[in-house]
Formats: C-alpha cells, sequence, structure tokens
C-alpha cells in the first residue's frame, strides 16, 4: 500500500469525521470481513432534529425527524413519512390552521392551485411560505397584485432584439412562467387584463401570446385576497383553485398564547426546516396520484366512482337549498379522483376505499365558509358530511348497495363480452373473484331463485330486467348499461 503524505492523511481525515457526522458508519478495507458476519448490515446511526421554534410551543412536545440517509425519489414510504412529518410542523408553528395545511399539500399532491381569503393580519402569506418552505430544488414566483400592474409583471418584458427583428418574445427568465410553486398575493386587486392572462397559464399550463406559445413549469400556486369580487373574469378564474379556504378569527386564548410564542421566536417570518424534501419527490408522488406513472398505481373501483358522484350531488343539491346559484363544474367533480388517490396515498393504501370518500369535503368546500340552514349557520363541510351520511344511511337501509355493486359488475362483464365475443363462453365458465362475487349478489337480490343455477348470459339479462331500482340513482345506472350493450342483450 502507498504510504500517505501529511495533506492526504489531513483530508481523509476530515472527510471520515463530517461522515462520522452525518450517521455513517466508516469501515477499513482490512476490518471489513473481519468485524461484520456475512448477512450483517452495520447500523445507520440516525441523528434527530427539531426547531428551536417548536420547543417554544407550551405543552408540546417536538416531533423528531429521521435525518438518516436520503430517501429517493422513488422511495414512496420516507416521501410520505418525510411529508406528515412537515405537516405537523407547519401545523405547530402556524396555529389553527391543521386542515387548511392539510389542504395545501394535497393541492401540491394533485397539482392544482389553492385560494386563501381572509381579513387584513391573518398570516396568509406566513402559511404559504412555511408550505413552500418544505421543498428544496424548486423555483418559486412570488408577487403581490395591483391594478397598476400588467402582464409583463408576471410573465417578463419583451425581448427587445426579437422585437427588432419584428418577433414578439418575452424575456421569461426569473418569471412566473419558469416557476414550479407560485405565490400570488392581494390576488383580486389584480386587472382583469391579468387575470385573464393568468387563466391560461394556471389551467393549461400554457402561455399564449399570439405566435408566442410557452410551456409553463407551474405545479401548484397559491393566491391569497381579503376580498372577492365576481365578475365573468374572476368567475372564470375561481374554478382553476380547485382547493379553497377562508382563515377564520381566533378568539380563544389559548390558540391566542400558542400563537404569542410562535411570534416572539420567529417574529412572523417562516422558520426554514432543518430537512427538506426534494421536488423531484413530490413530482414523483404527483404522476402517480394522476394516473401519469405507469409502473405504480391507485386502484379505484367503479363502486367509489359511482358513489363520489352520488354524493357529491347530493352535497350540491343540499347546498342550493340555501344559495341556488351554488355551482361544483364537471371539470372540478371529475378531478375529484385525484384527491382521492392522494387520500389513499397518505394513508399508505394503493386503492381507494369509503373512508377517501368522507374526506371529500376538503377539496369540494370552501373551508369554514358558513351558510344558513333553517336560521341556523352551518359550514360547507357540516353541509357535506351530513349528505355523506345521510346518503350512506339511505342506500344501506333500501339496498341500493348492494344494487349498484351487482349492476356494476354486470356491466364490468357486458364489457368483456362486447371486447371478446369469442371469449363469451369460456368467461362465464370461469371461477374468476368477479362471478363469484355477482353470485353471492344474485343470492341476495333474488332469494327465491336457486342458489346452485349457472351464470349463463341469459340469467344476467333477465336479473337486469327484473331488478326493481330502490333510488332514483340505481335507476340511472340500471337504464345506462341497457343502452349501452343493448347490441348483447
Amino acid at each position: 500500500m502507498k504510504s500517505q503524505n501529511p495533506s492526504q492523511r489531513n483530508y481523509l481525515n476530515d472527510a471520515e469525521s463530517l461522515l462520522d457526522q452525518e450517521g455513517y458508519i466508516i469501515i477499513a478495507p482490512d476490518e471489513e470481513k473481519k468485524d461484520l458476519q456475512p448477512e450483517e448490515k452495520p447500523a445507520v446511526k440516525t441523528v434527530h432534529v427539531t426547531t428551536q421554534q417548536m420547543e417554544k410551543l407550551p405543552g408540546k412536545k417536538p416531533d423528531i425527524l429521521p435525518k438518516a440517509i436520503e430517501a429517493e425519489a422513488t422511495d414512496i414510504p420516507s416521501t410520505i413519512q418525510y411529508l406528515k412529518w412537515h405537516m405537523e410542523r407547519i401545523a405547530k408553528n402556524v396555529i389553527g390552521r391543521e386542515e387548511i395545511i392539510k389542504q395545501a399539500m394535497y393541492a401540491i399532491l394533485t397539482r392544482e392551485h389553492m385560494l386563501l381569503l381572509s381579513r387584513t393580519g391573518m398570516a396568509k402569506s406566513y402559511l404559504a411560505n412555511y408550505i413552500f418552505n418544505t421543498f428544496d430544488n424548486v423555483r418559486v414566483f412570488a408577487s403581490q397584485a395591483s391594478k397598476e400592474q400588467t402582464p409583463d409583471n408576471y410573465f417578463g418584458p419583451y425581448n427587445i432584439d426579437e422585437f427588432k427583428k419584428g418577433r414578439i418574445r418575452h424575456n421569461i427568465h426569473g418569471s412566473i412562467i419558469e416557476a414550479n410553486l407560485v405565490f400570488l398575493d392581494e390576488f383580486f386587486d389584480a386587472s382583469d387584463v391579468v387575470l385573464r392572462s393568468l387563466l391560461s397559464v394556471l389551467n393549461e399550463r400554457k402561455f399564449i401570446n399570439g405566435p408566442e406559445q410557452i410551456d409553463v413549469a407551474i405545479h401548484t400556486a397559491i393566491a391569497t385576497a381579503n376580498y372577492m369580487r365576481m365578475n365573468e373574469v374572476t368567475e372564470a378564474i375561481l374554478d382553476r383553485f380547485t382547493y379553497k379556504s377562508i382563515i377564520p378569527e381566533d378568539d380563544n386564548v389559548y390558540q391566542q398564547l400558542l400563537i404569542d410564542h410562535t411570534y416572539a421566536f420567529s417574529r412572523g417570518k417562516a422558520i426554514e426546516p432543518d430537512k427538506k424534501i426534494p421536488f423531484n419527490q413530490i413530482i414523483y408522488l404527483s404522476d402517480i396520484v394522476r394516473n401519469k406513472n405507469k409502473e405504480v398505481k391507485i386502484e379505484i373501483p367503479d363502486f367509489i366512482y359511482f358513489m363520489k358522484n352520488v354524493i357529491t350531488n347530493k352535497f350540491v343539491s343540499d347546498m342550493r337549498k340555501s344559495d341556488y346559484k351554488f355551482f361544483i363544474s364537471p371539470r372540478k367533480q371529475a378531478k375529484l379522483q385525484d384527491f382521492l388517490r392522494a387520500n389513499a396515498l397518505l394513508n399508505n393504501r394503493f386503492e381507494v376505499t369509503m373512508d377517501d370518500l368522507k374526506d371529500m369535503y376538503l377539496a369540494l368546500c370552501t373551508l369554514n365558509s358558513f351558510i344558513s340552514v333553517k336560521a341556523k349557520d352551518k359550514s360547507e363541510k357540516d353541509v357535506f358530511l351530513d349528505a355523506y351520511q345521510q346518503t350512506m344511511v339511505h342506500f344501506n337501509a333500501t339496498g341500493a348497495i348492494q344494487q349498484i355493486e351487482f349492476l356494476l359488475n354486470l356491466r364490468r362483464i357486458f364489457q368483456e363480452i362486447m371486447e371478446n365475443p369469442e371469449k363469451k363462453e369460456r368467461l362465464l365458465a370461469s371461477s374468476s373473484g368477479i362471478l363469484r362475487g355477482l353470485r353471492n349478489l344474485l343470492k341476495k337480490l333474488f332469494p327465491s331463485r336457486a342458489s346452485d343455477d349457472e351464470i349463463t348470459l341469459e340469467t344476467l339479462k333477465r336479473s337486469l330486467t327484473e331488478l326493481q331500482p330502490a333510488v332514483e340513482e340505481v335507476r340511472e345506472l340500471k337504464e345506462g348499461i341497457t343502452k349501452d350493450y343493448f347490441a348483447i342483450l
């Protein structure tokens, strides 16, 4: 082995000391076989980090975040763990905003946008900064709107050299076009011209200015406002914000005590966390949530899709009893599936369940928004939860749940027969899970039939015809299946 000069030894000693501080174990080449058994792995020393600010919270024991080896972008459990830790960290520093923080993280996971409304001085910017500070290797654009601004304040000034050549081009460096995360303060102070320009940027992720068309890097925007103004332009742009919250006033003295403690330390400035999440890990999760990842899928059964729409329609109907203009666009209703996948993923599942449907208020409702119901104030969230509960009780009591499951299984079989007519007999003769489930449902829905009856296309047709819908939604489902699969019926 070659001898090392003093400078090389000092460099190696410094490197070993740094690696040891970061939790790595240094194994000399001649010690490797001697000290380690073939199947043993060296333990990784874990360093726990907390912020001073969390330690200041009265009555709170600060959580600890393992700062071991960096998680790969594809390490889903570790990224979810870190994301949850950051949600708890922010909630302990921005007091009384747990659900709004959760809503913001869903906006980021689903690649949607969020609107925060409140009176002046309610820490909207403080909250947005805390959320954006969670991520590393990310480009952020921030702007405070005013009536005097032009689109150039957001999309960059015209490129003079290109303009001299007769081409309209913007200098987009440092503009909203290049940003991943966007903070738009005092949003409704912007002119209608600016808001109209932002429409395609926020929704289509494209900047279009005549012949100049540029793909935009925006992942999620958080906008804040002290008031709302409604006209044709603002109504269109409001629909681009899937997540909306009103930050309420809070006169709870204990909450105010916690706010005093955090303000005494932070002075209203978001504190940088000890560990950030690389934004490429969030993009990876977002692709899974939006069904863009070809290898990792979060399944949504047809029954969940169906009940999502039933419950949403019930919620809208109940809201219109107090606000006849209340509206959920078809685009937003379809995008709820992304929220459901995100909710399942944050709960360490790869299949959406009814539990996820119950949390849809985070995407459907404006949090902390109240309406008048029978002369009493009621939050949109409470209206949704009532609609969910009433729907489930009614559908279970009437047998509609079983009818829906039966019809959706029937539809799936009809679809497979339509796509592969030559496989019809083999399909009906198989012992697949869907046929076993169908047989069990037939026993419950048609108890007078012989339980050992063979399942044929004719018996399925007869079952569809004889089914008496328990609720209007089942009738619509039955009619839709009869119409779509008329060719084989």
